[in-house]
């Protein structure tokens, strides 16, 4: 899945209303990891960070930044793809 792909489906289970609380958060985890790895391949291994350069990581995610612009729900997107590095705890899911 590409990373506009992923970001359009985080924004589609932000905004359903139908699926418990606990499968969206799962659902969340998981694509935000899925955004992750494909920003920073190997993301959580030593090897990520040794292949791509700080420059070129960075020039990753203002690419994935400039795709959530795109989305009402654009703040909680990032919230969502912050978890990994932050392990927030999704209190606004509904």
């Amino acid at each position: 899945m590409s990373v506009p792909e992923i970001i359009h489906e985080i924004d589609e289970v932000i905004r359903d209303t139908h699926t418990l609380r606990e499968k969206k958060i799962e659902r969340l985890q998981k694509l935000a990891m899925n955004c992750w790895n494909e920003v920073v391949p190997g993301y959580g291994t030593a090897t990520s960070s040794k292949e791509l350069a700080s420059d070129e990581i960075q020039k990753r995610w203002a690419n994935v930044r400039h795709e959530v612009e795109k989305y009402e729900t654009k703040a909680k997107i990032l919230y969502v793809l912050d978890w990994p590095a932050s392990s927030g705890n999704f209190y606004w899911v509904k």
